[in-house]
Parts: C-alpha cells; sequence; structure tokens
C-alpha cells in the first residue's frame, strides 16, 4: 500500500539520517518538517486524507527570518 511505502521511506530516511550530520551538511535534523513526517502515517489512519495539511507555515517563517537577516547585514558575502 502507499502508507507501506511511505513507512519504508521514513524508516530508510531514519536509519541513514545521521550521515548528513556526519558530514556538516547540517548541524543537527531538529526540523518541523522532520518531525511531522513521523506522524503522517497515524494520522492518516486515524483521519483519512490530509486535507489543508501542509507545512506552508514553516516556509513562510523561514521566508521572514531569512529577509531579516539580510536587510540586517552588510548585503554582501550571502553564503559563508
Amino acid at each position: 500500500t502507499t502508507l507501506g511505502y511511505l513507512s519504508d521511506a521514513l524508516d530508510n530516511f531514519h536509519k541513514h539520517k545521521d550521515i548528513l550530520v556526519w558530514l556538516n551538511i547540517r548541524k543537527h535534523l531538529n526540523i518541523p518538517k522532520f518531525h511531522s513526517l513521523l506522524h503522517y502515517h497515524q494520522f492518516i489512519t486515524w483521519f483519512g486524507t490530509t486535507k489543508n495539511y501542509n507545512t506552508e507555515i514553516f516556509e513562510h517563517f523561514h521566508i521572514g527570518f531569512a529577509k531579516e537577516g539580510w536587510r540586517a547585514s552588510n548585503k554582501r558575502n550571502e553564503a559563508p
């Protein structure tokens, strides 16, 4: 089933995700999107499809923080 594919993909991701920290790609993986993925299978089983369930609010926060940081910077060397 599709939920089975979701569970398998999440299991595989969680099995290998530490490599991202080990390779210094990210300092940590405490990301709301990753946490919410843990609940998808359970919520779909309980409530059905995920109508109007998205991560748009987190994207909105990220955009605001990125713009605020850019405005406060010297507008140079945007990449460390």
